[in-house]
């Protein structure tokens, strides 16, 4: 049997081809736009793709065309035109270079497109920007620091992408949706994502633990951060890292877990698509399927739950086809400060649909947590209906209860 699951990718290439983006993940396309990706874009890498094969291509194709717009208006010295063409660019060049799995020359070379039409976005941005590479057991984090001019001691929120995610896709969301707020934000390609992964940065069970607290230490001793302010938003596999770490930094004040997968990992692994089983194996570097099958197992928030504290807020679909209701739910019973559950009605991983609404509406409950707003024993589960009912009680949706 092959336990890798690559014998199963021709069923998805076979759905890929006649459903596109949404057969990766229901209304993914939402949350997308909401991040900054043009819609158009996706039409255009989506619309011809026959096989997941062809997507690193498609990608690529894309991103050349924007770069070589963006180009044009840079040398009529359109700059904000030239930006925005820039960003997109950034993202098509990212997404290449994330689909392509493996030690890989051609992943590098991608990598480099998207460092240099992400520093033309620096170039022409109205606030601060850094690129930050930072010294960890032996390798290096790299991150992005964004914050208002002239900022001092201000409130930080990390993102943390999840396991197909990158630092890069935050930037609009920090630039459109936190900057304004008079916050910093700093997105992080934590051991196993993005550019840290591209240079040689594993994942393990808990060296992401590690790394959160020495992105901590650097924002800590930066002018522009208040240390007593710091805050995380998981999205995805974030969520999980951002437990794990809540449980062991005293120093995080708030946590948003959205798009959440906080239950065993048996589900993303064994019953999901197929390639999130390759892409953990490429960012643990683990090749044998039952050593991988053994590192899920330990992945478990059971024992880790109990030990956060913090404030906490859950963003989940009662659908999420990566995890089950009733494991968040568990994970929520354990957690042991201020806390709170959004389940959104018949949605999946994505929250697509809503994602305009929650992604800011949990910086608001972020924004509330860090100024103590939330008494120890806060807790609140709220049912949100497709008619946009907001059922405050148990939380279950209600054909649990007939």
């Amino acid at each position: 049997m092959d336990m890798t699951r690559k014998g199963q990718r021709w069923v998805l290439d076979a759905f890929l081809a006649v459903g596109g983006l949404d057969v990766l993940h229901p209304d993914a396309g939402a949350i997308f736009e909401q991040i900054g990706y043009d819609s158009t874009d996706l039409k255009r890498v989506f619309n011809p793709v026959k096989a997941g094969s062809m997507l690193p291509s498609a990608w690529s194709a894309a991103a050349r065309e924007i770069e070589q717009r963006a180009r044009h208006w840079e040398e009529r010295g359109f700059i904000r035109t030239a930006k925005r063409l820039y960003e997109r660019a950034t993202l098509l060049y990212a997404r290449t270079h994330y689909s392509i799995i493996g030690d890989d020359p051609r992943r590098m070379r991608y990598l480099d497109k998207l460092v240099a039409t992400f520093e033309k976005v620096i170039e022409f941005s109205d606030h601060p920007i850094e690129r930050v590479m930072l010294p960890f057991e032996g390798k290096h984090l790299h991150g992005i620091l964004e914050h208002p001019p002239g900022a001092q001691r201000l409130p930080c929120v990390i993102m943390l992408p999840g396991m197909d995610m990158f630092k890069e896709d935050w930037h609009k969301l920090m630039e459109q949706r936190i900057l304004p707020r008079g916050w910093a934000a700093f997105a992080l390609d934590g051991p196993g994502q993005g550019e840290s992964l591209t240079k040689g940065l594993k994942m393990t069970l808990d060296n992401y633990d590690r790394a959160i607290t020495a992105v901590i230490d650097w924002l800590s001793a930066h002018p522009a951060i208040d240390p007593e302010r710091i805050m995380i938003m998981g999205s995805s596999m974030g969520s999980w890292w951002a437990t794990r770490a809540a449980a062991v930094e005293p120093r995080i004040r708030a946590i948003a877990a959205n798009m959440s997968n906080l239950g065993d990992k048996f589900v993303l692994l064994n019953q999901a698509q197929p390639s999130f089983m390759s892409n953990l194996m490429f960012m643990t570097g683990i090749t044998d399927t039952d050593e991988i099958q053994a590192l899920s197992k330990t992945m478990a928030l059971d024992d880790i739950a109990p030990r956060v504290s913090v404030p906490y807020l859950i963003v989940t679909g009662e659908n999420d086809e990566l995890t089950t209701l009733d494991s968040t739910i568990d994970v929520y019973n354990k957690l042991r400060g201020p806390k709170e559950l959004w389940i959104y009605q018949y949605e999946f991983h994505p929250i697509g649909p809503q994602s305009d609404e929650w992604l800011t509406a949990s910086l608001d409950w972020l924004g509330l947590a860090v100024e103590g707003a939330f008494l120890p024993d806060h807790e609140s589960r709220t049912f949100i209906t497709k008619q946009g009912e907001y059922l405050e009680g148990n939380g279950d949706p209600g054909w649990w209860n007939p």
